[in-house]
């Protein structure tokens, strides 16, 4: 019996995750934001200190993309790979590259001042082209993957620390229980003698 061809879909091939997803349409009216975004979950292997820039105008835009990505944080590098690129993909009409537009890839010092820029500037307006900014964990080494996942541990345990220093340990000892002892209360002593006496000199009846 003939094995028929696997159907691949280009969002599970290795770099598919750098696919500009489309908007969705159809998010309740309580999770809808002022803008249209894509659905796309990340975690701690997604993300990246590496990233590639798409849509950058053809117009040698180096030191201008430079400077825009700088404002998040430090750069180990910025590369333009456009014609690397075009050859790994010549074959893929959703991996090609648009027409007159450079690629770039980025690294940054830091995890956090990646994920910053990218939230920021992705499917912002540069120069007349509309930027697509995706992770590359694929150009990771086997160093770098090591660290990121030991620091997000770390910053897991840290934060987990500061929840069970918030939350006591025993919920019974936050509110002391109806039957506990308490102290007792202490009633300030009230003259009365001037009271009583005002009160028998008015009620004196004269003969």
């Amino acid at each position: 019996m003939p094995i028929e061809p696997v159907k691949v879909n280009p969002s599970s091939d290795s770099a598919g995750h750098h696919i500009r997803l489309q908007y969705c349409q159809n998010r309740p009216l309580y999770r809808r934001s002022r803008q249209l975004t894509a659905v796309r979950v990340y975690s701690v292997a997604n993300e990246s200190r590496h990233l590639l820039v798409f849509g950058v105008p053809q117009i040698n835009l180096l030191r201008e993309l430079r400077q825009e990505l700088v404002r998040f944080g430090a750069l180990e590098f910025i590369h333009n790979i456009t014609e690397t690129w075009q050859q790994q993909h010549d074959g893929s009409d959703v991996l090609t590259p648009e027409p007159f537009t450079d690629v770039f890839h980025v690294c940054y010092a830091r995890l956090e001042r990646a994920r910053r820029a990218k939230r920021i500037l992705d499917a912002r307006n540069f120069y007349g082209g509309v930027l697509h900014i995706s992770y590359a964990p694929e150009r990771e080494t086997v160093e770098e993957v090591r660290f990121k996942l030991n620091q997000r541990r770390s910053e897991v345990k840290f934060r987990s620390k500061l929840e069970n220093r918030r939350v006591p340990k025993n919920p019974r000892q936050a509110q002391p229980s109806v039957g506990a002892s308490q102290p007792p209360l202490t009633v300030a002593p009230v003259n009365t003698s001037k009271s009583i006496r005002t009160r028998g000199r008015k009620g004196r009846r004269r003969d």
